[in-house]
């Protein structure tokens, strides 16, 4: 009998996807600071590496930049970030609020989240 014939309740079944990383609890974020006449052509190279991260813009006068990543992708983020710098001059800084714990933030209200 050919397999069109087996009924799809009695063909094998694939295996399931094996569970990746959790989710984690928060983002990694780090400052970007560039000329302000960058920032577009930053934003087409990081755009390019397909969901990797995402910036907002703090400062518009001085192109200050909260970029936002997992975790997980961290080493992949920078990676890129070494890529983006041959074409776009920038300067990393640390995300100024990295160490305060999260239990601190959900008891400060939600304006403390919207940093």
């Amino acid at each position: 009998m050919p397999d069109a014939a087996v009924p799809t309740a009695l063909a094998p079944q694939r295996r399931p996807r094996p569970a990746g990383p959790s989710a984690p609890a928060r983002s990694s974020c780090l400052l970007v600071r560039m000329a302000p006449q960058d920032t577009g052509l930053f934003r087409r190279l990081l755009e390019a590496y397909d969901n990797l991260a995402y910036f907002t813009v703090l400062e518009t006068d001085t192109a200050l930049l909260k970029l936002v990543f997992s975790p997980h992708m961290a080493a992949q983020a920078h990676l890129a970030l070494a890529a983006i710098a041959r074409s776009v001059p920038f300067t990393l800084l640390p995300w100024p609020l990295a160490e305060l714990p999260a239990a601190d933030v959900a008891a400060k209200g939600p304006a403390a989240k919207r940093l």
